[in-house]
């Protein structure tokens, strides 16, 4: 199998979601556009390499494999910037009693890699790998604001509708201009954006001068967020996002020896 193949074959992964756990050959010719054999031998690979299993009892479902929470696991366990950040993030959650979330930017959507929760505050509606839309809260403006400006207006040009829809730029000068701001101001503050009843507050981690950053985010209710110093919490957070940032540097430089 070529490596292009291999590529096509993982196309059949995008399928799944939460709101569609299982999918079959119908499901994967249409959406795909590929053949029924084609989409069959697909199957066939990707239940070979346990990435898929298929549904006993059902005419041809199938549903993400074992190999899929194995990989998730080993992630967790061994991913040098997560391992690196846990330590920071859980100080950061005693000390503020807010949650606290790392969080990378795909190409479409914002996903959280680990995240600390103070006690049992239920405010995530999502969690680690629930993508997330790139055009609401603070994690993913914080990011996209440190891309070039060719990237970033990438970003608008494809969300150009869901940016307007709600209220926060309605022109590529605009976006550009916000961007620009919170990439000087070194944090941005949402509020109400995802969740009308949640406000957050993220830096940039700078792991990588030719990958965009992480980001480092505090999230509370918006009645908690009333009652703190702002600034205090852009203080604590850059700090560590600092701190995370050398302990990175210093491991990469270990490694490279």
């Amino acid at each position: 199998m070529t490596l292009s193949s291999f590529g096509k074959i993982l196309t059949v992964l995008d399928l799944f979601s939460v709101s569609r756990p299982i999918i079959n050959v119908d499901i994967i010719s249409e959406e795909l556009g590929l053949s029924k054999p084609t989409s069959y031998r697909y199957l066939k690979e990707l239940v070979s390499a346990e990435l898929l299993q298929r549904l006993s009892g059902t005419s041809g479902d199938y549903t993400l494999g074992s190999k899929i929470a194995v990989l998730d696991y080993i992630s967790r366990k061994s991913d040098p910037l997560v391992q690196i950040s846990i330590p920071f993030m859980k100080e950061i959650v005693e000390r503020t009693e807010l949650c606290c979330l790392l969080t990378h930017l795909n190409h479409d959507s914002c996903i959280d890699v680990h995240h600390e929760v103070f006690k049992d505050l239920a405010l995530l509606s999502y969690g680690r790998g629930c993508p997330r839309p790139v055009y609401l809260g603070s994690s993913p403006k914080t990011i996209i604001s440190h891309l070039p400006k060719q990237r970033i207006l990438d970003y608008y040009q494809r969300f150009s509708t869901q940016l307007a829809e709600v209220g926060f730029a309605h022109s590529d000068e605009e976006f550009i201009t916000k961007m620009k701001k919170i990439k000087k101001q070194g944090y941005y503050f949402s509020n109400g954006e995802i969740d009308p009843n949640v406000s957050g507050l993220s830096v940039p981690i700078k792991f990588s001068s030719k990958e965009p950053p992480m980001t480092l985010t505090l999230l509370g209710s918006k009645n908690r967020f009333e009652f703190v110093d702002l600034q205090k919490l852009i203080v604590i957070l850059q700090s560590n996002a600092a701190l995370i940032e050398q302990k990175f540097i210093a491991l990469s430089s270990e490694n490279s020896l």
